[in-house]
C-alpha cells in the first residue's frame, strides 16, 4: 500500500487564493453546487462535529494526567481531540504496539489539524538540509533531535538555537514538502483519509526562551503540512501562538466547524468546504514507550518505526532521504555503543562548523572530510554496529555490503550536498555536487577501504604521493597482502575520488550496452592504485580539484599530457596543446583498458553542432519509442499456465535502470524548461 503522503489525487477545487479572486457575480449558484457535489469528505454533507466545550476538554486533560501523561501532553491532547469523551475512554485501554527495541502504548482517534504540527526534523526533507559542516553563511544548521530520556518515557524533544532558528527550519521544511509532495488539492477535496502517527515533543531553545509543548506528526508530515496550507495556517501560529493562546485556537476551529456553507456567497462557500475537509484527521497517538532491549530509547524507536514505513517499499522516501535516515540510525548506534565521542559524532553528522572542526583537530578540507567519514565508518570491526543501525529503519533481515557502504558514502557527502542546496540550480558547483553522487557512492565500495586500517592524516598531495609511491615500490605487482602496504595509497585514493567524481573523471558504469566497459568506478580506482601513473593522476586530481579546476592528465613521470580538442569534443595528444583533462572514457578505454572498445555513434562528416544535436535528439526519441514498445511486449509475455509472467515473477533489482531513466527524465525536463523560457524571446 503506498504512503498516503506520496499519493496525489486529481483535485476538483481551486486553490484558496484563486477562490478568493473569483468574482462572485460571474459564478452561478448552479456551478457552485456542481462543484460541491463533486467533493467527497469523511463527513460528507453532514455537519462537522461541534467544537467541544471547555468543561469536556478540562475533564479529558485531567484524565490524561491520571493516566500518567505529563500535564502539558495531557492538555495539548485534550485540546486537539475532536471528542474529549472518547479520549477519556481510550486512555483507559491503549493499544500495545511492538516497535524496534520496545513497546509503545497508543490510541486511535480524530484530532483537529490546527492542534498538530509536522515534526520539524521530518526525514523526508533531509536531502535539503544545510548542515554546519557546509560552512554556508546565514544557515544555523538543522534542529537537533528528536532526542529522549532513557527508559520508560512519554516525551521527545527537539532543540534549536532560538525562535528565529526554529522558524527558519520549519519554513524550509514546509517549502520543500509543498514543492515535492503537493497534496493540497487532494486534501482540500477529500480530507486526510489515513491516520497520521502523532508524538508529544518539547520544542526547546538554547537561548533560554521557554520550550513549547507540541503534538507532532512523526509520520504524516506531508499531509499535515498540506492541510495547514489549505487552512491558511503558517508558523508562528501553529508552533507558538495556538499552544499559548487556546482562545484564538478555539475561535479558529469554530470559524470553520460552526459556519454554515449555505449562508455564504459562492467563493467563500467554496473556501469553507475545502477548509472543512482539511480540519480533522484520523490519528494514532503514541502515549508512552517502554524499552525491552538494551540500547534503545524512545527517539531511536520512533526513528526506526518511521524508517520501516519509508526506507523500504512500498512507502519510500527519495533514495537520498532513505540513505540519510539509515545514516542517522547508524550514528545513533555507534554513539550508543560508545564507539564515537560527542565531537567525532557531531563531526561525522555534519553538525560542526569548519571552525569548530578545526578547533577539534579534525579535517576541514571538503575532500578530507568526506575521506575521514569513510575511514571512520567503513572499518570491518564496525560492520555489525553499522548493520544494526541500517536494520533499525528497514524491513530487511540482512544488510548487503553495497547498502552498508552507500549509507556511509551518503553521509560523507552531507556537507557537499548541504552547500549545493544553498546555490542556484545553474551554479556549476551545485551541478558537480549533484552529478558526483552515484559515482562517489560506487567508489566507496573499493574493498580495501573496509579491510585496511587507514586514516586521514592531512598531508599535502605532494607528501601523500611520495608516501604512496614508496608503498608501490615495495609492492610492484600491486597485490601485497600486508595491509600496511596500502594505507598511504588508500588515503590518496579516498581524497582524490572526491574530485574525480565531481569533475567526471570517474563515472558510474554504463548499462544496457553489451559492448561497453561494465567496470564500476571503484574498479578503475583500484587499477590506479597499482601503478605509478595512476598515483600521480590521483595526486594531480587533488591539486587541481582544490584549485577549482578540472583535474589534468599527467604521465608516469609527472609531466602534463598535452593535446587539442576537435570539433566533436574529443581530445587528441599534441605536445604543443594544453594539458588535457582526466576523463572517465580515457581511463577506461586507454589507460586501464580491458580490451573493450568505446562505443561511439557514427558521426557524419562536416556535421555542425546544431546538426549533431538534432541527430542525437532524434536517436533518443527512437530509443524511447523502442523502450515503450519493449515494455508493452514484456507486459504481455505469458507464462505456460496463463497470465502475465512478470506479474508473477516481477523484475528483481531494477534500481540502476530506474536511476538512469530518472536521470534522463530530469535532464530532458530541464532542457524543456529552457526551451519554454527561450520561446518568448524567439517570438519577440
Amino acid at each position: 500500500m503506498p504512503d498516503q503522503d506520496d499519493i496525489e489525487y486529481d483535485g476538483t477545487t481551486e486553490d484558496v487564493g484563486e477562490a478568493d479572486a473569483v468574482d462572485d457575480e460571474l459564478e452561478t449558484e448552479e456551478e457552485t453546487e456542481q462543484d460541491s457535489a463533486a467533493i467527497w469528505s469523511r463527513f460528507g454533507d453532514s455537519d462537522l462535529p461541534t467544537l467541544p466545550k471547555m468543561a469536556a476538554v478540562s475533564r479529558a486533560a485531567t484524565a490524561g494526567t491520571e493516566a500518567g501523561l505529563p500535564p502539558d501532553f495531557a492538555t495539548a491532547l485534550a485540546h486537539a481531540s475532536v471528542d474529549p469523551s472518547e479520549l477519556r475512554s481510550l486512555l483507559r485501554r491503549p493499544t500495545q504496539v511492538n516497535i524496534a527495541g520496545g513497546v509503545i502504548e497508543a490510541i486511535d482517534l480524530d484530532l483537529y489539524v490546527p492542534g498538530l504540527v509536522p515534526l520539524p526534523t521530518n526525514n523526508r526533507t533531509m536531502e535539503r538540509r544545510v548542515y554546519p559542516a557546509a560552512g554556508a553563511e546565514g544557515y544555523a544548521g538543522p534542529l537537533t533531535g528528536p532526542r529522549s530520556a532513557s527508559g520508560k518515557t512519554t516525551t521527545l524533544w527537539i532543540e534549536g538555537e532560538d525562535v528565529s532558528h526554529v522558524q527558519d527550519e520549519t519554513e524550509r521544511a514546509r517549502e520543500f514538502i509543498l514543492a515535492n509532495n503537493n497534496l493540497r488539492e487532494s486534501i482540500a477535496a477529500r480530507g486526510i483519509a489515513m491516520p497520521v502517527n502523532v508524538v508529544f515533543f518539547q520544542l526547546r531553545h538554547r537561548d533560554s526562551e521557554p520550550s513549547m509543548p507540541l503534538l507532532g506528526t512523526a509520520d504524516g508530515s506531508s499531509r499535515i503540512t498540506n492541510a495547514h496550507q489549505v487552512l491558511g495556517l503558517t508558523d508562528p501560529q501553529t508552533h507558538y501562538h495556538f499552544p499559548t493562546n487556546r482562545d484564538d485556537y478555539r475561535r479558529f476551529i469554530g470559524s470553520i466547524s460552526e459556519a454554515d456553507p449555505e449562508a455564504l456567497r459562492p467563493a467563500a462557500r467554496r473556501r469553507l468546504i475545502r477548509q472543512r475537509n482539511a480540519l480533522i484527521t484520523p490519528a494514532r497517538v503514541f502515549l508512552r514507550f517502554t524499552p525491552t532491549r538494551e540500547g534503545y530509547d524512545y527517539a531511536r524507536a520512533v526513528n526506526a518505526f518511521v524508517g520501516m514505513l519509508h526506507v523500504d517499499p512500498p512507502r519510500p522516501w527519495s533514495q537520498t532521504g532513505k540513505l540519510e535516515a539509515m545514516a542517522e540510525a547508524v550514528l545513533d548506534v555507534l554513539r550508543g555503543a560508545d564507539v564515537l565521542d560527542d565531537p567525532v559524532h557531531d563531526y561525522l553528522a555534519g553538525l560542526l562548523t569548519p571552525e569548530q572542526a578545526e578547533d577539534e583537530g579534525l579535517p576541514v578540507e571538503r575532500d578530507e572530510q568526506s575521506a575521514f567519514v569513510l575511514a571512520a565508518l567503513l572499518r570491518e570491526h564496525h560492520r555489525d554496529l553499522v548493520e544494526r543501525g541500517v536494520r533499525d529503519v528497514t524491513a530487511k533481515k540482512s544488510v548487503s555490503a553495497s547498502r552498508r557502504t552507500d549509507v556511509i558514502a551518503e553521509l560523507a557527502l552531507r556537507p557537499t550536498r548541504s552547500i549545493a542546496t544553498t546555490l542556484e540550480a545553474k551554479d556549476a558547483e551545485r551541478q558537480r555536487a549533484e552529478r558526483m553522487r552515484a559515482a562517489y557512492l560506487r567508489c566507496a565500495r573499493l574493498t580495501r577501504y573496509a579491510t585496511v586500517e587507514w586514516k586521514v592524516t592531512g598531508r599535502s598531495p605532494e607528501d601523500l604521493l611520495e608516501a604512496a609511491l614508496e608503498e608501490l615500490r615495495g609492492d610492484p605487482a600491486g597485490s601485497h597482502p600486508d595491509p600496511s602496504h596500502w594505507v598511504n595509497r588508500l588515503e590518496l585514493a579516498a581524497v582524490a575520488q572526491y574530485h574525480l567524481t565531481a569533475w567526471g573523471g570517474l563515472r558510474r558504469e554504463v548499462m544496457g550496452n553489451t559492448g561497453a566497459d561494465k567496470r564500476g568506478p571503484q574498479q578503475i580506482l583500484d587499477a590506479m592504485l597499482r601503478n605509478e601513473q595512476g598515483l600521480r593522476l590521483l595526486a594531480q586530481a587533488i591539486i587541481d580539484g582544490r584549485a577549482g579546476t578540472h583535474p589534468r592528465r599527467v604521465t608516469k613521470s609527472g609531466d602534463f599530457q598535452r593535446g587539442i580538442r576537435d570539433e566533436y569534443g574529443s581530445w587528441h595528444e599534441d605536445p604543443s596543446g594544453k594539458p588535457m583533462p582526466i576523463e572517465d572514457e580515457w581511463l577506461r578505454y586507454e589507460v586501464y583498458a580491458t580490451g573493450t572498445t568505446l562505443p561511439r555513434p557514427v558521426t557524419p562528416p562536416n556535421e555542425t553542432p546544431r546538426m549533431k544535436a538534432t541527430r542525437l535528439k532524434s536517436q533518443i526519441a527512437q530509443y524511447i519509442e523502442r523502450l515503450n514498445l519493449d515494455v508493452d511486449e514484456l507486459a504481455n509475455v505469458e507464462e505456460a499456465l496463463g497470465g502475465p509472467l512478470l506479474d508473477r515473477e516481477g523484475w528483481a533489482k531494477p534500481n540502476e535502470l530506474l536511476n538512469h531513466l530518472m536521470g534522463a527524465h530530469s535532464q530532458i525536463g530541464y532542457w524543456a524548461r529552457v526551451a519554454e523560457r527561450q520561446m518568448p524571446r524567439s517570438n519577440g
